[in-house]
């Protein structure tokens, strides 16, 4: 149990210790970028600092060893209303079982679905798209995750899923592991929650989808493209007929590290802090601290603070959980995102224990 302590503060001290690879110049630069939108009202009104609390069904979306945590059974549901008329949203369904060579843990299945509506198609000769019609873009993903304690304090988790994403009438397929650990430490009530998420390959759209050995036009700015400097290369595209690919991207591979502690804890109140590092390929490290105070168990009051962030520091919300039998809640959870010169973001999530 010490060494996977030491390994586990190794892995985090040598992450924190890399240069972040933002400064501003890669910045866009990754494929996918919904599979870093944060999912849940309850995460999000604590500044997304969720890894180390990770204790529900939402847990396959921050910290897929928290689905250990869970009672028997949980179904989550969450809509979430991003600037520019972008609306994600995402389910789970964790079970406790016992399944053969594993023993008992807990499975989850999961979804989440962006959806942006039509955008206009633009050009050189038509940069506001009034005339040149529209086009789609989508992605999603499906997952299916297993956490499990391995002793009575160290839980360890895994999500392996599936991911589309579509753009105007190309679309690409591809896959992405998460890994964490969730650990008790015994000390007080400090738990330490570690995740790396979306591991995978880089993201490539093939552009030749109809075998005719040429680069067809680029669907997102209707205009041919010349290959300008004689190096048989158009923007990336090969013209060697065959195979012509186009490198998209890296997915958002990102580590996360935090520390939670119950600093209030009676008949009536529960109250936690918690911290967390967050570092993602294409931007700054964030530091993202939040706490929640819970009244009888049934009534939560939530905030947050996001640390290096363009926009979108401040967070706060609150959640309302009903026993309607001896063994099942329902939970309603709200948070609020203050997005600075962008549009605020308000989340909604359900959730019902069984």
């Amino acid at each position: 149990m010490k060494k996977i302590i030491l390994m586990l503060v190794a892995v985090a001290l040598v992450v924190s210790a890399v240069p972040s690879y933002g400064q501003g110049n890669k910045v866009g630069t990754v494929s996918m970028k919904f599979l870093d939108i944060g999912v849940g009202g309850r995460a999000l009104a604590m500044g997304e600092a969720y890894t180390a609390i990770a204790d529900d069904a939402s847990s396959v979306f921050w910290n897929p060893a928290g689905i250990a945590n869970i009672g028997n059974g949980e179904f989550f549901a969450a809509y979430t209303q991003w600037p520019a008329d972008i609306n994600l949203y995402s389910i789970a369904l964790a079970k406790k079982m016992n399944l053969p060579v594993f023993g008992p843990g807990a499975v989850a299945v999961s979804g989440t679905l962006l959806n942006t509506g039509l955008m206009n198609r633009t050009t050189e000769y038509d940069p506001d798209g009034a005339f040149s019609g529209t086009f789609g873009y989508e992605d999603y993903s499906m997952g299916l995750s297993y956490g499990k304690y391995l002793t009575d304090r160290f839980a360890f988790g895994a999500t392996f899923k599936v991911l589309h994403e579509m753009i105007a009438s190309e679309s690409v397929n591809s896959w992405a592991v998460d890994i964490g650990t969730y650990y008790e430490t015994g000390f007080k009530s400090i738990r330490i929650g570690m995740a790396i998420m979306n591991f995978g390959p880089d993201i490539t759209f093939k552009l030749d989808d109809d075998g005719d050995g040429r680069i067809d036009e680029d669907p997102l700015d209707g205009v041919s493209q010349d290959d300008d400097n004689g190096d048989g290369v158009i923007d990336g595209l090969d013209l060697d007929g065959e195979d012509v690919e186009q490198k998209a991207g890296p997915l958002p591979l990102t580590f996360r590290a935090g520390v939670a502690m119950d600093v209030l804890q009676t008949e009536s109140s529960k109250a936690t802090l918690v911290a967390e590092l967050a570092h993602p390929p294409d931007n700054e490290e964030r530091y993202q601290f939040g706490g929640e105070y819970w009244f009888q168990d049934m009534l939560a009051i939530r905030a947050g603070w996001k640390l290096n962030m363009d926009e979108g520091g401040f967070t706060t919300g609150a959640g309302f959980r009903w026993p309607f039998t001896e063994s099942s809640t329902f939970s309603v959870d709200y948070a609020f995102n203050e997005f600075g010169l962008l549009p605020n973001v308000h989340r909604v999530s359900t959730s019902i224990t069984f």
